[in-house]
């Protein structure tokens, strides 16, 4: 997907895919999110998500919580979106703002619990800064900023090519327990 053509065709996701610091994430990998989720299968397709890639990189947020052998690291999605996502002729709806957080808090979550069971939303908080044009290509990125018990505080916001925050979100996980899902 690196080298789809909403991707390569903008300066600013050919310097970001370029990094030496990003580590694509394959969906087949068994922390990635399962490929039947309704992101993978309702929302990738021609018109709405025309493409996407996951990826991990250092975190940029000073609030972000070392993970997993120390590292600070935050979890990121570059989204080609398409007209079928509106709300309203040329502005993606809201709940795709909604959908994309959860998706990618959820993503930095599982990252961070200590098993492989996936963590429940408990509260997410979207707030919305400005829309998102469609069509157009944006970078979500979530990151940890606490862990107590088994509850697993992200952040997580969604960009455009300025790094301009469309849409910032807030949310707190619940770790799954062994043996219960």
């Amino acid at each position: 997907m690196a080298d789809h053509p909403d991707f390569q065709s903008l300066p600013w996701t050919q310097r970001l895919l370029a990094s030496p610091n990003l580590t694509i994430l394959s969906e087949n990998n068994t922390k990635d999110m399962t490929p039947t989720t309704m992101f993978n299968t309702t929302l990738c397709r021609p018109g709405a998500i025309n493409a996407h890639i996951s990826f991990s990189r250092p975190a940029t947020a000073p609030d972000a919580l070392p993970g997993n052998g120390g590292i600070v690291d935050e979890q990121c999605m570059l989204l080609s979106v398409g007209h079928a996502l509106d709300g309203k002729p040329g502005r993606a709806h809201g709940g795709f703002n909604s959908l994309v957080l959860d998706q990618l808090c959820g993503k930095a979550a599982h990252y961070s619990a200590p098993n492989a069971i996936p963590p429940a939303t408990a509260t997410l908080t979207v707030d919305y800064k400005a829309p998102v044009a469609t069509p157009c290509v944006v970078l979500a990125r979530a990151w940890v900023v606490e862990v107590t018990g088994r509850k697993i505080w992200v952040r997580g916001v969604i960009e455009d090519g300025e790094r301009r925050v469309l849409a910032s979100g807030r949310a707190l996980f619940i770790a799954g327990r062994a043996g219960v899902l």
